[in-house]
């Protein structure tokens, strides 16, 4: 029986997944900022024997599981994610090449993957499985945030759908404009790669992160949408 934790360790939150037999059971998630040796020992409590496989962007968080006493395996480090890359190593985010491999893996004609989190970024992949690179844009999440911070509001603003076509009002403003503006930018940059890579239109776009929810509605063009997918790719990886 397959028994793990993998870890995505990304610029806003920690996320743990307990996993059995390739399926995540369990999971948490801990603000990156309050990551310490005290938090993680603490959400890590119950379960003292599991290997951890640990995909981080945040080089101090990743200190932190390498002291752990117990097997841990950091990607990048330890396990070397089995696909050729052209973007330039000493820039490269294990997320997004975790997040690639998976897609490939479930999705075997992917040649895009978008992932909505604290930026937004769009990762190609070439028709002979190499990582070609890719954009990064600002995330909605992030956007939102820093909107409700300027504007001259009593409490923090909370995306959501908003049927008035011409908002009169600064949350309805907000909602409207991140909303219709991301989705629009989003269709709009798909639409160009596929004609400059020559995407098939069958070919899956594979979409993910938990700030996707609020715009997959909005999105024109046929997606694949797996929340889990750098989970699914350190349980391959493990594998």
């Amino acid at each position: 029986m397959l028994k793990m934790i993998t870890v995505d360790v990304g610029n806003t939150g920690v996320h743990f997944a307990w996993v059995k037999n390739h399926r995540i059971v369990r999971s948490v998630l801990l603000p990156t900022a309050r990551a310490t040796p005290a938090s993680i020992a603490s959400v890590l409590s119950r379960d003292k024997e599991s290997a951890l496989y640990v995909c981080s962007v945040v080089p101090r968080v990743t200190t932190l599981f390498r002291k752990l006493a117990r097997r841990v395996y950091i990607i990048g480090e330890d396990i070397t994610v089995p696909i050729v890359s052209l973007y330039n190593k000493k820039h490269i985010g294990m997320d997004r090449l975790v997040s690639v491999y998976g897609a490939r893996a479930i999705y075997p004609q992917t040649r895009l993957v978008i992932d909505f989190g604290t930026a937004i970024t769009f990762d190609f992949l070439s028709r002979a499985n190499v990582y070609e690179g890719g954009l990064i844009l600002p995330g909605i999440g992030s956007t939102l945030r820093v909107l409700s911070s300027c504007a001259l509001l009593p409490r923090r603003i909370t995306l959501r759908f908003t049927q008035t076509s011409i908002p009169r009002d600064t949350p309805q403003s907000i909602n409207k404009g991140i909303i219709e503006g991301f989705s629009v930018m989003v269709n709009g940059l798909v639409k160009k790669y596929r004609k400059f890579l020559h995407i098939r239109n069958d070919a899956p776009i594979v979409v993910t992160g938990g700030d996707a929810r609020s715009i997959l509605s909005k999105l024109d063009f046929s997606y694949a949408y797996e929340p889990q997918l750098i989970m699914k790719g350190l349980i391959l990886l493990a594998k």
